[in-house]
């Protein structure tokens, strides 16, 4: 146990005395604010919807703090946090093999879990510090620009997106990290993370054409079966059965459109990122249903919330553990 936060100091180390990291770690903070910026704009033009609301009929909600970062949840985030994390993990084992320190370093007596796991749990400290620095500087961006502080329910909310936006950066760092083991090039393994994160991220686009395909709208109106009853002379039979060809060409829509949504969900929650904007829109109560048109409390939020979490934990298990079984059985 104790080497293996041997190796996970040597590895934060080098992380935090490299350019690459600093460079990288500096943009991701400036996109957050910018992105935050953006959404203060949106908050802007919110306001004064709701201020005006007599004007251009019902009045609106009133925004919240929260409105602030959806620009950040529904770009910054899913793009910018997983770059990172894949920038982090990348060669986390293939820069050992290039340079040749891999075998040094199991030279020692030192196991090869513990190096897995030391550079794990390091890469896991630093986006989670990293992420951390992000929301307290976005927060205090978007604190500045309203002049309104958040209410014990938003802090909550805050809070949960952190550390679901925590999981999935060790989502995308555990997938970098079994790319680096798989490839014995630090820029192959680049490659195949940057396009299984562009994967992810298409993915709810391919499920919906693929959707169309398999389910396509094809259900005649049942105009001609007008234009036969009128020649038939019996206009009201004719208009009935019309009726009865127009519920059911009706129904039958429905159907196709239900079998779409249901194929799209089911193939886009193959997709991490999806879960995690799932989890944090409901988490942050800006995507909900609700007969009483009543925003759901924050404990309600986490309820509905809490199973894509759980299955974006459970594929961050499952890439680590994967790069965890080759790197053990693997000839080096």
């Amino acid at each position: 146990m104790g080497d293996m936060w041997t190796v996970g100091r040597k590895k934060l180390k080098d992380t935090f005395s490299s350019r690459k990291f600093l460079l990288i770690f500096g943009l991701f903070v400036l996109m957050s604010m910018a992105s935050v910026y953006t959404g203060f704009q949106s908050y802007e033009q919110q306001m004064d919807q709701f201020r005006n609301g007599n004007s251009y009929g019902p009045a609106p909600e009133k925004p919240s703090l929260i409105d602030v970062f959806q620009p950040m949840v529904g770009f910054n985030l899913p793009l910018a946090a997983s770059v990172l994390a894949l920038m982090l993990s990348y060669s986390s084992i293939s820069r050992e093999r290039e340079e040749g320190t891999i075998e040094l370093l199991l030279s020692y007596p030192l196991y090869r879990d513990e190096v897995i796991n030391g550079k794990f749990v390091a890469g896991l400290f630093t986006v989670s510090l990293a992420l951390l620095i992000a929301f307290i500087a976005s927060s205090g961006l978007a604190i500045y620009l309203t002049g309104i502080l958040p209410t014990l329910q938003e802090l909550f909310r805050l809070m949960f997106m952190w550390q679901g936006s925590v999981v999935y950066m060790a989502f995308f760092f555990g997938l970098g990290t079994l790319f680096s083991v798989i490839f014995r090039s630090s820029r192959r393994s680049l490659i195949a993370g940057i396009a299984f994160l562009l994967l992810f991220l298409v993915t709810p686009f391919a499920a919906g054409l693929a959707a169309n395909l398999i389910y396509p709208m094809d259900v005649d109106s049942g105009g001609m079966v007008s234009g036969t009853s009128v020649a038939s002379g019996s206009s009201a039979a004719g208009s009935m059965r019309v009726t009865e060809q127009d519920g059911s060409a009706t129904e039958k829509r429905r159907e196709i459109r239900q079998k779409r949504e249901a194929f799209q969900d089911q193939v886009s929650r193959i997709s991490p990122t999806v879960s995690y904007r799932n989890f944090v829109t409901t988490m942050l109560g800006t995507d909900y249903e609700s007969e009483s048109g009543l925003k759901p409390g924050v404990w309600e939020s986490l309820g509905s919330a809490i199973g894509y979490l759980v299955f974006l934990l459970s594929e961050t298990m499952l890439v680590f553990a994967t790069s965890y079984a080759v790197f053990m059985r693997q000839d080096l």
